[in-house]
């Protein structure tokens, strides 16, 4: 089996009335939207170099045929906000029979909703993505990789793949220097993922 391989990595849409849909703000700055996807960037530094990565973030730009023809796995996943978007893209890569991988905070609170996924990664993308890998380059095309619970010591996390990003698209690029929130908003489970900052 080949070392090499071709990851399409795709942002899934906000919802539109989403707390995280800043249309207005962008449209006074000209940018497309306000933030990069910091989690997805700092996935592509985890996978191998000799891999070839993608970016597609569609809240910002259009996905084609072309992106899936390319890739040999998709991987994406988000928010609850993500959900709907996330679950098309799931259909897509079914339709295009793409392994898709699906992580991010909504899938690892609510892995039972993204059963038809090829791979679920669960928790945190540093603790887990070896194991993946390893998974992967063996043949494997379904499975679900758990991280343990628990806070990642984001100092021994790789420098994320800016390079994937188009920044002229954005407001600002986030740089990540802790995991959790300092705030309790009753419509996010993040503490209860990745605990306080």
């Amino acid at each position: 089996m080949t070392d090499i391989c071709k990851v399409l990595m795709i942002f899934p849409l906000f919802n539109a009335g989403s707390f995280w849909n800043y249309k207005e703000a962008c449209d006074l700055t000209g940018a497309r939207y306000p933030a990069a996807p910091l989690g997805l960037i700092t996935v592509a530094a985890l996978l191998p170099k000799e891999w070839d990565v993608r970016l597609v973030n569609r809240n910002t730009e259009d996905l084609s045929d072309e992106d899936f023809r390319w890739a040999d796995m998709v991987m994406t996943g988000g928010m609850l906000p993500q959900r709907n978007d996330t679950q098309h893209i799931i259909d897509l890569c079914r339709a295009s029979n793409k392994p898709v991988v699906v992580g991010g905070p909504d899938v690892t609170s609510s892995p039972a909703l993204y059963g038809n996924a090829n791979f679920q990664v669960l928790g945190e993308a540093e603790e887990i993505m070896g194991d993946f890998i390893a998974a992967w380059r063996r043949g494997a095309r379904e499975g679900t990789f758990q991280a343990p619970m628990g806070k990642t010591d984001v100092t021994k996390s790789p420098l994320p793949r800016f390079d994937l990003l188009k920044l002229d698209q954005y407001l600002h690029v986030g740089v990540q220097f802790s995991r959790g929130c300092p705030f309790s908003c009753e419509f996010c489970d993040i503490i209860e993922l990745y605990g306080r900052v």
